[in-house]
This record gives C-alpha cells, sequence and structure tokens, in this order.
C-alpha cells in the first residue's frame, strides 16, 4: 500500500512539472494539460505491473476444509455411554489382527486357523472381534493380544 501511495505522489509530481515545462516553453494550456493527462493515465494503467512484482496467476484452489484425523475419527467412533466400538474401529482393528496374523502365515477368516489363532491370540479374544456388539473392552483386549505377539517372523522361529 505504502509503494502505491509514493508512486502516485511521484508520477503526479512528474506530470505537474512536466505541465509547468511545457507551459513555460509555449505550449498552449489545453495541448500541455492534454499531454498531462495521458501521462497520468498511462501511468495508472501501468502501475499494477510495478507495485505487484509476485503475480501468482492462476490464483490457488480454496483448500478444502480439514475432515479431521483418524485418531479424532477412531475415537468419536467408540460409544462412551454403552461402550460399543463402532464399526470403523472394529474394522481397523480387525485389519490390524490379518496383517499381524499374516506374518504368522495364519488367516482370521480360514476356520482351519481358529485353533491356532485362539492359542496365538488367547481363548475369547478372536471371538470377540465377530461379534454383533463389540465392546470397548473386547477392543482392549484384542489390543493387548497383539502387542504380545513378536513382530518379527524371526523371534516366533
Amino acid at each position: 500500500m505504502r509503494g502505491r501511495i509514493v508512486l502516485a505522489l511521484l508520477s503526479a509530481l512528474i506530470a505537474a512539472g512536466l505541465l509547468i515545462v511545457m507551459l513555460i516553453l509555449g505550449v498552449p494550456a489545453p495541448f500541455a494539460v492534454a499531454w498531462t493527462l495521458i501521462l497520468l493515465a498511462i501511468v495508472a494503467a501501468t502501475r499494477q505491473a510495478f507495485v505487484d512484482e509476485v503475480v501468482v496467476w492462476p490464483p490457488e484452489a480454496p483448500r478444502a476444509e480439514g475432515r479431521g484425523s483418524d485418531v479424532s475419527r477412531l475415537a468419536w467412533a467408540i460409544n462412551t455411554r454403552t461402550g460399543v466400538a463402532g464399526h470403523v474401529v472394529v474394522r481397523r482393528v480387525q485389519g490390524v489382527v490379518r496383517r499381524r496374523l499374516a506374518h504368522l502365515g495364519l488367516d482370521l477368516d480360514d476356520p482351519q486357523d481358529h485353533p491356532r489363532i485362539d492359542a496365538v491370540l488367547g481363548d475369547g479374544v478372536r471371538a470377540s472381534l465377530h461379534a454383533r456388539e463389540v465392546q470397548r473392552v473386547d477392543i482392549q483386549r484384542v489390543l493387548d493380544a497383539l502387542d504380545r505377539i513378536p513382530i518379527d517372523t524371526e523371534e516366533t522361529a
């Protein structure tokens, strides 16, 4: 803003000086005023390029409003009043269980692996993930059981 004011004042002073010089040299007043107005119009038209050195085009697209993080969505997926975990939490925990059991060569959906999975996770842990209403304590039990499983396949051999 300050640069625009300085530029406008400087161009007005130069125009006034040129007007006075033309009048002293004997140029008719209407002709001198016309040329001064033309000079001011040219400066006004080109002033934008001198002031805004950084012009971003096309303008940046407006950013989408943040929808929250995965952690906040998972936190809201557990009903604090009843303790029932929502399907989002259950699916995420099941995905983690599937990946951890896959390292051991076990499949959560294969009925033949269920006895071995129960041996690794503990009794009732696998079944609690497939209940109609999974409680917060069930999720906590599953996560605790997952913490007891070694991450590296070399540790289990």
